[in-house]
């Protein structure tokens, strides 16, 4: 399976769309290794999205906060449960599975309903804070507060 980004996936807002991009990165990284047979890839994207999702996170959770998104707790509970799911993958296959299917369809459906639809909610969001606060600089501002 190759997955593409579309243009209906961006946010508005580059440095997360930039962020997000990775995602598709990972699957078509996955689907690869899969058919080569390379499962050791498998345990190498799954250490890098956990690496990704905890900075990521990090940053998309403080733009909604500082944003002050009325659904921020909710969108934060559902990448609590991706996060758990990624790292109890990581788990299988340090016991010697080789969850490829379930992985990559997990980051598909990630790609498909989470950017698509519940990214785009909050972005309103953040755009409009983005607009009132001055343009990207306010953007700029977040990520100098959390990674110096």
């Amino acid at each position: 399976m190759h997955k593409l980004w579309t243009s209906d996936l961006n946010t508005g807002i580059e440095e997360i769309d930039v962020e997000n991009r990775k995602i598709v990165d990972y699957i078509n990284r996955l689907s690869r290794a899969r058919e080569d047979g390379v499962r050791g890839e498998l345990g190498d994207v799954l250490e890098a999205l956990l690496d990704y999702v905890c900075n990521h996170f990090i940053f998309e959770e403080h733009m909604m906060e500082e944003a002050d998104y009325e659904h921020r707790v909710s969108h934060e509970k559902v990448h609590e449960l991706f996060a758990k799911r990624l790292a109890d993958f990581r788990g299988r296959f340090r016991d010697g599975e080789t969850p490829f299917d379930e992985v990559i369809g997990m980051l598909v459906h990630w790609v498909d309903e989470h950017i698509r639809y519940d990214d785009q909610m909050y972005a309103e969001t953040v755009q409009e804070k983005i607009e009132e606060q001055g343009g990207e600089t306010w953007v700029m501002g977040v990520m100098k507060k959390l990674f110096g």
